[in-house]
């Protein structure tokens, strides 16, 4: 009876032992596979690079986050972080968020927060959920083919079957990234976990891993391992080809040197496969994607298919002779005579050298579009080498914690040396600098020099493993190859390919933790009580970041629904409801792009104290962005408060001293102001502000002058800086109204001649022909003036008797 009661404790213990272990599982795997889902999806939703993709994604990690907390604590794991690297990453939004309460931009400095909080828990999940090699190799394999399907897309969108906007331009694949560059960074990234998933496949054959054959009836070809090796080969071919169609030359520069370290740093045994493996997609995933672009150039859709679907055979085929040729042990006749590796390694680049020599000498149209291709690159480095000066003239006004996440989009015109167009700094390095000062560059110098310590500590403990050693160098070389392009492009802007990045450094610590965690098993058995107060803290952090992320989403999708909005007031309801929810949106209050904002929809119904209420408050979120401070002078002039209209348009000018449309506002706000103050018969004041108008001139010369040949031959974002049509018709109107006919004259015919100022001007010159005497011409010019503009025309009278201030 006691033997049998005793047997029956241990099954009930074993069933309850059993049940616990599956509620462990089961709170791992759905972590775990939702891991899987956030790193899979990003790319498909433009790169990651909006706000509103990037808040979703930081909901949803919080609550995988949630969950993985949940899961550590059943299994009386209480540790946050345990490791330098760990507390680097944290520290990562931590600086943004202290970076954020100086902000040149509140709005765009939020987030950057939710970028980077997002980062530290993709970290954060692949660090922890990762419990052996096999957990590691299932997470590259998510990324694997989500950069495979990323691959295919820009194909198809290329060839017309799928529409991405903006996935194929100028010849160049962007595919769903929407950015050549970043895409052939993350390509690249991924084509070195293709190779180590290829070669993978060879070294557990080695091992005795994988199983010869479906079945004794099934060819030793088809047998499971060598359809991987096909699989793979067939990826790794469109994951080059489409890395070549992005036409990124940064791209390939940096691909082509990580490549070279990734060669030396194997060991003897992969060095010559893959070499071999890559020689051999290489050469047909040149030729292939060579001519598919050729061929959708041309609108031959079928045609380019083809090419892809030739190069995919060729590459299969080779792959069933690399297989044939490993099997009679080529490879390691190969790698054991140097002599003969070397004469491969020359006969290829010969043949190389010379196959690309005939084609160009055989093709001068084409050896011109390169010669013009690389002319126009030079020119592109030298440009961002204007960046990178305007950076560091950033960085020297705010060294500490810097202008705050989007500080360089909010305030570079401020500080440009000619005027260009770019919302990023074009080296993310630069970018952090600007945007987190010294605080921003110490953290992610301490995490690059923390997860290279670590990957060098983890490559010397497998000295003895060949397969543990690939994989550790594999993502090593994944992480340094899209570091390494980030410091001369904004690639990490995109979330999608720093989710990757971040998920890398991850699983280095990963594995680390993993050896570590096993020598604590085998040293210590005790008994951990479950820590409710960790529990606690992490539901509580788990709940905060939930209600800050779960807000910002409400905040965009009514923002989203204001814009399709059927009604004034519907719109200015669902507005509201965004600047409750976020109310760090300057974009809410005013909006210099769609002009869905509270401050136009205020000013459409009258309202004139709230329209400019509203203005002000978008200011004082955005204190560097010249254009909303032009949206406040309009506004104020509106409401014929002409100081202030005024002193904004200058404000507007200080922040943008080579946009040449803050000149045309300051013209337009000076001539306003004047035009106002004489419509209530205040002549004094309007003499002072209509003279100002002549002085706008002078300041875009002076401008002008401020530049050397070089920023002159880079100019390109606009036309040259001149005095514009719109500033000769402010100008002559003004002159007009002070007696200065015949000045005013020939700036009004000047205006005239633009089709943009071509009804105000016939309007005001109307105006001056009837005082000059010249009635018929007047009305000639005043039936003209409205069929332009049938709206001025009607004020023509009011014009007309507007008295002449001389």
């Amino acid at each position: 009876m006691v033997a049998a009661k005793s047997k029956n404790k241990k099954k009930i213990e074993a069933v309850k032992s059993n049940l616990q272990n599956n509620q462990l599982d089961l709170g791992h795997a759905i972590a775990f596979w939702g891991m899987g889902v956030l790193l899979f999806l990003p790319p498909y939703f433009r790169g990651l690079f909006f706000q509103p993709e990037q808040e979703r994604a930081l909901f949803f990690a919080t609550v995988l986050f949630g969950v993985a907390w949940l899961w550590k604590w059943s299994k009386r794991d209480n540790s946050f972080l345990s490791h330098p690297l760990d507390y680097f990453v944290l520290a990562f939004p931590i600086v943004y968020l202290i970076s954020a309460f100086q902000a040149a931009n509140y709005g765009l400095a939020v987030d950057e927060v939710v970028k980077t909080a997002l980062y530290f828990m993709v970290y954060w999940l692949s660090s922890r959920l990762v419990r052996n090699d096999k957990d590691i190799v299932t997470i590259l394999h998510i990324i694997y083919i989500s950069a495979v399907g990323v691959a295919l897309a820009g194909l198809a969108t290329a060839t017309g079957i799928i529409e991405i906007n903006d996935g194929f331009l100028n010849g160049r694949i962007y595919s769903s990234f929407q950015y050549p560059n970043a895409l052939a960074s993350y390509l690249a990234a991924v084509i070195f976990i293709g190779l180590y998933l290829w070669r993978k496949t060879s070294l557990q054959e080695l091992d005795g891993v994988v199983k010869r054959t479906i079945s004794k009836y099934v060819p030793a070809w088809l047998n499971l391992n060598n359809m991987s090796h096909y699989l793979y080969a067939a990826g790794n071919f469109l994951l080059f080809a489409v890395l070549l169609g992005t036409k990124s030359y940064g791209g390939l520069l940096v691909f082509s040197l990580v490549f070279v370290l990734f060669i030396i740093g194997l060991s003897k045994c992969n060095r010559i496969p893959v070499i071999l493996h890559f020689a051999l997609i290489g050469m047909s995933s040149t030729i292939a994607v060579w001519q598919f672009l050729s061929a959708v150039s041309t609108q031959k859709m079928v045609l380019a298919w083809l090419w892809i679907f030739i190069g995919l055979t060729v590459t299969l085929m080779g792959q069933f002779l690399y297989l044939s040729a490993e099997k009679r042990g080529i490879c390691w006749r190969i790698e054991g005579n140097k002599k003969i590796t070397i004469g491969i390694l020359l006969l290829v680049v010969i043949v190389l050298a010379v196959g690309l020599a005939y084609y160009l000498n055989t093709h001068p149209d084409i050896a011109k579009k390169i010669t013009e291709q690389i002319i126009l690159k030079f020119r592109n480095a030298i440009e961002r080498f204007y960046f990178y000066h305007d950076a560091m003239k950033m960085f020297r006004e705010r060294p500490i914690i810097g202008w705050g996440g989007g500080g360089w989009q909010e305030a570079y015109r401020a500080f440009q040396g000619y005027f260009y167009i770019s919302n990023q700094v074009h080296g993310n390095y630069f970018q952090i600098m600007v945007e987190a000062g010294v605080l921003g560059l110490l953290t992610i110098l301490g995490i690059w020099v923390t997860f290279l310590y670590t990957a060098n500590r983890l490559c010397h403990g497998a000295k003895e493993d060949v397969s543990a050693g690939i994989l550790i160098w594999t993502i090593t070389i994944a992480a340094l190859s899209v570091g390494i392009h980030a410091v001369i492009d904004f690639d990490l802007s995109l979330s999608a390919l720093s989710m990757v990045l971040w998920t890398l450094f991850g699983l280095a610590r990963g594995i680390l933790s993993h050896a570590t965690n096993k020598a604590k098993e085998k040293n210590s058995r005790r008994y951990v009580p479950p820590n409710n107060a960790v529990l606690v803290g992490a539901s509580v952090a788990t709940v905060l970041l939930l209600i800050f992320s779960g807000a910002l989403v409400a905040s965009s999708n009514s923002y989203t629904n204001a814009k399709h909005a059927k009604s004034y007031d519907q719109a200015l309801a669902l507005l509201q409801k965004a600047s409750v929810y976020n109310p760090t949106n300057a974009t809410y209050h005013l909006d210099p792009v769609y002009r869905i904002d509270l401050a136009h929809l205020y000013l459409a119904q009258g309202k004139m104290d709230q329209s400019i209420a509203e203005a002000c408050l978008a200011v004082k979120l955005s204190q560097y962005n010249d254009v909303r401070y032009a949206d406040l002078s309009v506004i104020y002039a509106a409401a014929k408060k002409n100081d202030e209209a005024v002193q904004a348009a200058h404000k507007a000018l200080s922040l943008a001293p080579f946009e040449i449309q803050r000149y045309e506002l300051l013209s337009q706000a000076y001539f306003v102001a004047g035009y106002n103050e004489l419509t209530d018969d205040n002549r004094d004041a309007a003499k002072q502000y209509l003279e100002q108008v002549a002085g706008v001139p002078a300041k875009i010369q002076r401008q002008i002058e401020t530049l050397g040949e070089e920023e002159k031959r880079l100019w390109k974002d606009a036309p040259p800086m001149t005095v514009t049509p719109t500033v000769k018709l402010y100008l002559g109107s003004s002159l007009y109204l002070l007696g200065k006919w015949a000045e005013a004259d020939s700036n009004l015919q000047a205006a005239l001649a633009d089709n943009k100022t071509k009804g105000a001007a016939s309007l005001w010159l109307a105006a001056l022909r009837d005082k000059q005497g010249q009635v018929q011409e007047s009305q000639d010019l005043l039936v003209q003036a409205g069929n332009l503009s049938p709206e001025l025309a009607n004020k023509y009278d009011q014009l007309k008797s507007l008295p002449i201030l001389k």
